[in-house]
C-alpha cells in the first residue's frame, strides 16, 4: 500500500510561523531548560534597548554530536516518548518537544550563537545563520534551498523526497569548554527591526499613558497587571513578562494567591520542582492573584479525574474562582488556561472551551486552570498554542468542564447574588424606614416608629398613622403589595405615609405645606 508523505517544506515553513508571540517561542525553549534539568533559565532582552536576547540555563546541556544531528535532518523527527526514558530531577514530568522549539527563536532574530557544556566539562559554541525571505524562496522551490533526495523506507523501497535547507551553521572551533558554566546559551544576532522598533514604543510613555518602569519584585508586577482592563494598555513589554509567566511551570506568588486554598497544593508541588525563570532579573511567579474582593469569590476545586478515552487516561484537576460581582482583570486572564505537563497552552479562553451557555456579565469574573497531567497532547496543534477541538480527549475535558460550570459553579453563583440581593435590600429598606422616621419626628417633635404590615387581598394598600402614649406609629404596606415596579415600592410606601402623617394637621393648607416639606426632606435622602 503506497504510503501518504508530507513535504519538508511544510516543516520548514513551520520553522519560521510558529508561534503566536515572542512569548510562545521563549516558552519552548525554556521547556527545553526543564527537560534539561536546569533549576533556573535567565532572559535577557537588552532592556531597554532591545538590539539582543539571550537565553541562559544551567540544565545538563548537550554536546556538539547531538547540536550536528538536529541540525542536519532532526528538526521535527525527534519522538517525545524517547525523552521520557530519562529521568528527570525533583520527578519533574518530562515535557518532551518535536525538536522546532529551538528554531522558533528564527522568529525574533536572523542568526543566534548557542553554547552548551554538559556535566562532563565537554561543551561547544556554533552559529547559527538563517536564510532570509524563506517562505518567499519555499514558494517558488528555489533550488539553492529545496533540494531533491532519495529516502530508503523501512521495506527497503527507495523512493523520491525532498530536503530544505533553511539557514547554515559552523561551529567556533576555537572554543574552551572551561571558560563557560554547564548548561546552554543562546545569544541572538540580527534581531528583527520590527521587534525591536515594537518593544522600544512600548516604552513610550506618551503611546502607553499607563506604562510603569519593569518592577524588581513581582508582587508590585502583580499590581500593574491588575490595574489595566487589557496588557495592550501597558505595551509589549509588560505583556511579554505576564504571557511568559502565564505559561512557563514556574510556582504562583504564594499558596494563597488564590482564596480557599485553592492552589495549595499546586503551589507545593511546583516549588518541589526547584524551576526558576528570570526575565531582566525579575523572578517570575503566575501572574494569578485574587485577593481582597469585598463582595467575595466563589470557588470550586476539580479534584483529580481520570477519564478513559479509546484505551488511553486523561488524567486532570484544577479550579474554578468566581470573583464576585467584579470583573477580572486584565481581560487577558479571564477565562480558563489549559496546562499540559504544567506547560501553558497558549492563553486563557475566555469562551470557556466553547461554553455554550450565557451567563452574561458573569463569565467576566472568571478565572480558571486545569492541569493535565496525563494526555491530550495528541490533541495539541503543532504550534503548541491550540487545540484540535475535535480530538476525542479534548471533546471529554470540554464536556467536564462544561458539567462544572453549568451546574456547580454557576448555580452556587447565582444563589450568592440573590443572598446578597436580599441584603442589600434589607439594608436600603432599613435606612429608608429610619429616614422616614428622622424626617416625620423632627416636624412633630416627638418620636415616630414606623413599621410594616401585609394588606389582605382585595384590599387597597395604604398607610394608617396611630397615636400611642408615647409615640406615633406610621403602619406601612409590604414592598411587595405595592403593584408597581420594584425600584419604586419603598419610595411608594413612603409617599403614603407622609401622606397620611400630613393629614394630621387641622386644615388643607396646613395638611399642604407638611406634606411638601416631609416630600422634599424625603427625597433629599432618598
Amino acid at each position: 500500500m503506497p504510503r501518504i508523505k508530507v513535504h519538508e517544506k511544510a516543516l520548514a515553513h513551520l520553522s519560521r510561523g510558529l508561534y503566536r508571540s515572542p512569548a510562545s517561542a521563549l516558552r519552548e525553549l525554556v521547556s527545553n531548560a526543564w527537560d534539561a534539568n536546569a533549576r533556573s533559565v535567565r532572559v535577557n532582552t537588552n532592556y531597554p534597548n532591545f538590539f539582543q536576547l539571550s537565553i541562559q540555563d544551567n540544565g545538563d546541556g548537550f554536546p556538539e554530536d547531538d547540536f550536528e544531528t538536529l541540525m542536519s535532518g532532526g528538526i521535527g523527527n525527534s519522538e517525545k516518548r524517547e525523552e521520557e526514558e530519562k529521568a528527570l530531577i525533583n520527578n519533574r514530568p518530562v515535557i518532551g518537544r518535536l525538536g522546532i522549539g529551538l528554531l522558533g527563536i528564527a522568529q525574533i532574530c536572523g542568526a543566534f550563537t548557542i553554547t552548551s557544556r554538559t556535566k562532563d566539562g565537554k561543551g561547544f559554541r556554533a552559529r547559527v545563520n538563517l536564510y532570509d525571505l524563506l517562505k518567499e524562496r519555499l514558494d517558488k522551490d528555489d533550488v539553492t534551498i529545496v533540494k531533491d533526495v532519495i529516502v530508503q523506507a523501512p521495506d527497503g523501497e527507495d523512493s523520491p523526497s525532498k530536503i530544505v535547507d533553511i539557514g547554515k551553521y559552523e561551529f567556533v572551533r576555537d572554543f574552551d569548554a572551561d571558560s563557560v558554566e554547564q548548561g546552554t546559551t543562546i545569544m541572538t544576532d540580527e534581531i528583527h527591526p520590527t521587534f525591536v522598533q515594537t518593544f522600544k514604543e512600548s516604552l513610550d510613555k506618551e503611546r502607553f499613558e499607563k506604562f510603569k518602569e519593569p518592577p524588581r519584585d513581582w508582587k508590585k508586577a502583580l499590581k500593574t497587571f491588575s490595574s489595566v482592563h487589557s496588557l495592550q494598555e501597558l505595551g509589549d513589554y509588560w505583556r511579554l513578562l505576564w504571557e511568559l509567566a502565564a505559561a512557563c511551570p514556574i510556582p504562583y506568588i504564594s499558596e494563597t494567591a488564590l482564596p480557599s486554598k485553592l492552589i495549595a497544593d499546586d503551589q507545593r508541588r511546583l516549588e518541589s520542582y526547584d524551576f526558576k525563570v528570570f526575565v531582566d532579573e525579575l523572578q517570575l511567579f503566575k501572574p494569578v492573584h485574587l485577593r481582597g474582593n469585598t463582595a467575595g469569590y466563589t470557588t470550586i476545586r476539580i479534584d483529580p479525574q481520570t477519564k478513559r478515552v479509546y484505551d488511553k487516561n486523561l488524567t486532570f484537576h484544577g479550579y474554578v474562582a468566581i470573583q464576585e460581582g467584579k470583573q477580572i482583570l486584565p481581560d487577558e486572564q479571564r477565562g480558563v488556561l489549559v496546562r499540559i505537563k504544567n506547560i501553558g497552552i497558549g492563553y486563557y479562553d475566555p469562551s470557556m472551551l466553547d461554553y455554550r451557555f450565557n451567563e452574561g456579565p458573569r463569565a467576566k469574573w472568571l478565572t480558571s486552570e486545569i492541569y493535565v497531567d496525563d494526555g491530550l497532547e495528541d490533541a495539541l496543534n503543532i504550534d503548541r498554542d491550540s487545540f484540535n477541538r475535535f480530538h476525542p480527549e479534548f471533546r471529554v475535558l470540554q464536556s467536564y468542564f462544561h458539567e462544572v460550570l453549568h451546574e456547580r459553579v454557576f448555580p452556587e453563583v447565582y444563589k450568592k447574588i440573590d443572598e446578597r440581593s436580599k441584603e442589600k435590600a434589607e439594608v436600603k429598606e432599613h435606612e429608608h424606614m429610619e429616614h422616614l422616621q428622622d424626617i416625620s419626628s423632627d416636624l412633630f417633635a416627638e418620636r415616630v416608629k414606623v413599621t410594616r404590615e401585609n394588606v389582605e387581598p382585595g384590599e387597597l394598600p395604604e398607610a394608617r398613622v396611630v397615636r400611642k402614649l408615647k409615640h406615633l406609629e406610621v403602619i406601612i404596606p409590604e414592598p411587595e403589595d405595592l403593584k408597581t415596579k420594584k425600584p419604586y415600592r419603598h419610595l411608594a410606601s413612603s409617599v403614603l405615609a407622609i401622606y397620611e402623617i400630613s393629614l394630621m394637621e387641622r386644615n388643607r393648607e396646613k395638611q399642604r405645606k407638611t406634606f411638601t416639606e416631609l416630600l422634599l426632606k424625603l427625597l433629599m435622602g432618598w
